[in-house]
């Protein structure tokens, strides 16, 4: 930012010839400019340097009507009021090479003791009215209004024409300088101007036309003494003018607008003015420093929002013979690997819109104090006080670079305005941020500094482990210099809160159950888990509900694919919601947002070889940031023995965007009204888990479960049987026993059955069980002889009945086959085990661990036929068949009962007839 004067223009001679042809309307007749290297006027072109002198002339259209007295008589078209000079991006004017100051009073005092000091003489103009030329006059560096950064003054001696030239920033442009002359008096028809600035003001080659050595007085005392006044100076260090650091091959480009009193507001601009292009930028020194580091080196914590003070410098060339450092033109600042956005910096956190930053307008920002995300000062040799304001959070999508970070640094001081766009890119597998600051204007400092705030809601957090962290730069000038790397370390030497480092622990805490206990209740159900700061990452989890929680799933229309992966199920499938907490400190940020719509969960169907799954959609979006759709997957599965529920999650999303997620908490709320349904059994119970970490480790999680008022429930179940009268010993004997049980009642735990004695078990059916190790590698793989039966079991958990076969299984040790029912359904398959005994010619099955599900009928069919586990010693008709049977409910009552087997086609009985006694 080698900010800001405004210097206003050049050229050598200005030669007022007449043009009969010139325009008969306002406007410009000739404007150029020149840049010389010495006082014979050869062309300043090196890059870098400080030119002798840089005039400007205009001349305005105009004919020339004569001469009197030696002056020349015009007419012109007009009266200039505004005129405003576009100096080359890169070329520099600086206030502070003069050892004074003139102020407004003195200028307005005129020349002598009181007007203004020679040491502010900068340069001189000359300007052409009808019939007067002021030439020489002197041009004086003047202590500038608030909010001017540069200003120039002259009076046209003896006629009362003060002129300032305002110096200014082309904010939201190319950031060049330009120079104003605003309200150009109009008692006097102007036809041309010409201004000369000296590049070293305080060299000793402008002693004779300097201040009160300048100007029409001193022309006449030359003129009666043949000798020039000398007006010496301090010497001052620092030059006045600048060339830009930069080679383009083009020529340089003064380009200028000007309005008329007759119609302001309507400007002029002609054909810019050219200058020589400019060479040898490879002879520019370029010599930056970067520093990187935590604003609060004492708390360097790992795994904690932090502030980070980004610093860069150049150092200052302040010799007038010398070349001036090159400036920066694009920076690209990688911060240390581990620094990243911090979630938790979404909170109440709100984004500059590209109106209310208005880049590319003079108009000072209007971005939200919520967007505010560290504070920039930069240090200008140009200025006195340094430029200071803030560093904003752009609009995601809404940015110069359309990308999802964007920073805009805004900094002001001394009437300059600097406003930069900042591209800021998030790797998207390690959340590492590099930062961009390209084509920077061409001005210069002595120091950048952008701080970002600390505290709970800072927008970075610091790695996540202990040691060094080193940051990188590539620093690019506008020499076209190769781009300098410069690097720093930062150091994390502590955990968070200033505890001992991190040492890949992971214990998270686990809570989960039920809000009605009440047994056989319909009720919500939570889970919650959670990590603190300085714990490993939440990779996926397993829970594992306990036996008899179940999920009433007839009422359910589960997401099928692809929405279920999608995230894009129908409200009919959702089944509860889920809340993420994201973010270090304190301040976790939580989703969904207050005003936000539930994060839903879906049932779908199966998953993963599992017969159904969960679909967790939760739309990422908090503060100012969107990043998206979260759809984790889990899968849910029936354990077949138990009818244990177990759901199995997707790994947790780590990263999004660039943008580390850091969870802390996940709750899961199953929520459905009649979804989840309480145990019957009010034993102690456990809900039971495992989260695993990113890092590969697992932590065993438990949570204690128990329903209540399990013996208020009733236990009504009843038992029928039938059998056919017709056994034969090739066809054994056909058995259908029926189990019925209400609703509201307890499950059913244990049941035991003891077969008549005029039914015994077929010996040669018994010898063709399958082996149990072909029947838990895969029940379908088991003989045919080995099926015996055919099971329907009607539950209100499911729309559809289970079924299945009945198998004998031989199992290594036992006396005799157990009767293995499995039973398929909707995906699930549940096996139950009916272990057999024979005693004294009496089968008894007794099944000891029924799955604590409710059954509204329960249908066994023992086939008849060749594979009949069942024989009949007599004729069924010819006696009672009473069926003992004693079932135990999961809340412990017992009922003992005994059913009498109906049988079918036994013939009619015929009454006994009495025998007739004679007489």
């Amino acid at each position: 930012m080698r900010m800001l004067v405004l210097a206003v223009v050049v050229l050598a001679t200005l030669a007022l010839p007449s043009h009969a042809w010139a325009s008969e309307v306002f406007g410009v007749e000739s404007f150029d400019t020149a840049v010389v290297s010495n006082a014979e006027g050869a062309p300043a072109t090196q890059a870098g340097s400080h030119p002798f002198a840089l005039t400007t002339a205009i001349v305005f259209n105009h004919v020339v009507t004569g001469e009197v007295e030696g002056h020349v008589r015009v007419r012109t078209y007009g009266d200039p009021k505004d005129i405003a000079v576009n100096l080359e991006a890169g070329m520099i004017v600086d206030p502070r090479a003069t050892e004074t100051r003139c102020t407004e009073a003195e200028l307005e005092s005129g020349e002598g003791p009181a007007g203004c000091p020679n040491g502010a003489a900068v340069g001189v103009f000359s300007i052409y009215f009808d019939g007067i030329e002021v030439t020489g006059e002197p041009v004086y560096n003047m202590a500038p209004p608030v909010g001017v950064p540069v200003e120039l003054g002259f009076d046209a001696a003896g006629i009362g024409v003060i002129m300032h030239v305002g110096g200014r920033v082309r904010t939201g442009g190319d950031y060049g300088l330009s120079a104003d002359i605003s309200g150009i008096p109009d008692e006097h028809p102007i036809y041309g101007i010409k201004l000369t600035l000296w590049g070293d003001p305080s060299a000793s080659s402008h002693d004779t036309e300097r201040g009160l050595c300048a100007g029409e007085e001193a022309k006449q005392k030359f003129k009666e003494t043949g000798m020039h006044s000398s007006c010496p100076v301090e010497r001052v260090a620092g030059s006045f003018l600048t060339l830009p650091s930069s080679c383009t091959s083009e020529p340089m480009t003064t380009s200028m607008s000007v309005d008329s009193w007759q119609e302001p507001g309507k400007p002029v601009t002609p054909t810019p003015a050219m200058s020589p292009a400019l060479t040898g930028c490879e002879k520019l020194d370029f010599s930056p420093r970067l520093t990187v580091g935590l604003i609060e080196p004492e708390a360097a914590s790992a795994e904690s929002p932090t502030g980070l003070s980004v610093d860069l410098k150049l150092p200052e060339e302040e010799s007038v013979g010398g070349l001036a450092e090159a400036d920066l033109k694009d920076a690209v600042v990688t911060l240390p690997a581990g620094i990243a956005v911090s979630p938790s910096a979404a909170g109440s956190r709100e984004a500059c819109t590209p109106a209310e930053i208005a880049l590319q307008s003079a108009d000072a920002p209007s971005c939200p104090d919520a967007s505010k995300v560290g504070a920039a000062k930069i240090l200008t040799p140009l200025l006195e006080a340094p430029l200071e304001g803030s560093v904003y959070l752009a609009q995601q999508g809404a940015n110069p670079f359309g990308s999802l970070l964007a920073l805009y640094v805004v900094a002001e001081g001394g009437g300059v305005l600097i406003k930069l766009a900042g591209k800021v890119e998030a790797d998207p597998m390690t959340g590492q941020l590099t930062v961009r600051l390209d084509s920077n204007p061409q001005l210069p400092f002595s120091e950048l500094k952008l701080s970002f705030f600390g505290g709970a809601r800072a927008l970075l957090v610091t790695p996540p482990a202990c040691g060094s962290y080193e940051a990188q730069s590539a620093l690019m000038p506008w020499s076209g210099t190769p781009a300098l790397a410069e690097s720093s370390t930062l150091q994390i030497d502590s955990g968070p809160g200033g505890g001992a480092c991190p040492s890949g622990r992971f214990e998270p805490s686990f809570m989960a159950g039920t809000a009605n206990d009440g047994a056989g209740q319909f009720s919500s159900f939570s889970l919650t888990f959670s990590r603190q700061d300085g714990e490993q990452r939440f990779g996926a989890y397993t829970v594992r509900l306990p036996p008899g929680l179940l999920a009433v799933l007839r009422n359910v229309t589960p997401c099928p694919e692809p929405q279920a992966s999608q995230g894009a199920c129908p409200q009919s499938g959702q089944i509860g919601t889920t809340t993420l907490g994201a973010g270090p400190g304190p301040d976790a940020v939580y989703l969904p947002q207050p005003g936000q719509s539930p994060n839903p969960v879906y049932l779908t169907t199966g998953y993963k070889g599992a017969p159904f799954g969960l679909s967790i959609v939760v739309p990422a979006i908090t503060g100012p940031f969107d990043l998206g759709t979260i759809v984790v997957r889990a899968a849910i599965s029936v354990d077949p023995h138990t009818a244990q529920l177990t759901i199995s999650s997707d790994p947790l999303p780590v990263i999004l965007q660039g943008i580390p997620l850091d969870l802390r908490t996940v709750n899961v709320t199953i929520d459905r009204p009649g979804f989840i349904s309480n145990p019957t059994n009010c034993n102690p119970l456990a809900l039971s888990g495992t989260i695993s970490a990113t890092g590969g480790v697992g932590a065993d999680v438990s949570s204690p479960y128990g329903a209540v008022n399990c013996a208020t429930l009733p236990f009504r179940p009843k038992i029928t049987a039938l059998t056919h009268s017709r056994p034969s010993r090739a066809g054994g004997v056909y058995l259908h026993v029926k189990i019925v049980s209400g609703r509201g009642q307890a499950n059913i735990a244990k049941l035991k059955v003891d077969l008549p004695k005029q039914l015994p078990s077929r010996l040669q059916t018994i010898q063709k069980a399958c082996l149990a190790v072909t029947f838990e590698a895969n029940p379908a793989n088991c003989p045919a002889s080995s099926v015996v039966g055919h099971v329907t079991a009607a539950t209100p958990v499911l729309g559809s009945p289970l079924t299945g076969p009945a198998y004998l299984v031989s199992h290594s040790g036992a006396a005799f086959p157990d009767l293995e029912i499995v039973l398929h359904g909707e995906g699930i398959s549940l096996v139950l085990d009916g272990q057999t005994q024979i005693r004294k010619g009496i089968t008894s099955s007794t099944f000891r661990a029924v799955p604590d599900v409710p059954i509204s009928t329960f249908d066994l069919v023992l086939f008849g036929g060749p594979h009949s586990v069942l024989a009949a010693n007599t004729s069924p008709c010819k006696s009672a068949l009473d069926m003992p049977a004693a079932i135990t409910g999961q809340n412990g009552a017992v009922i003992r009962q005994t059913t009498r087997i109906g049988i079918t086609g036994c013939p009619p009985t015929r009454p006994k007839r009495k025998k007739r006694v004679r007489d």
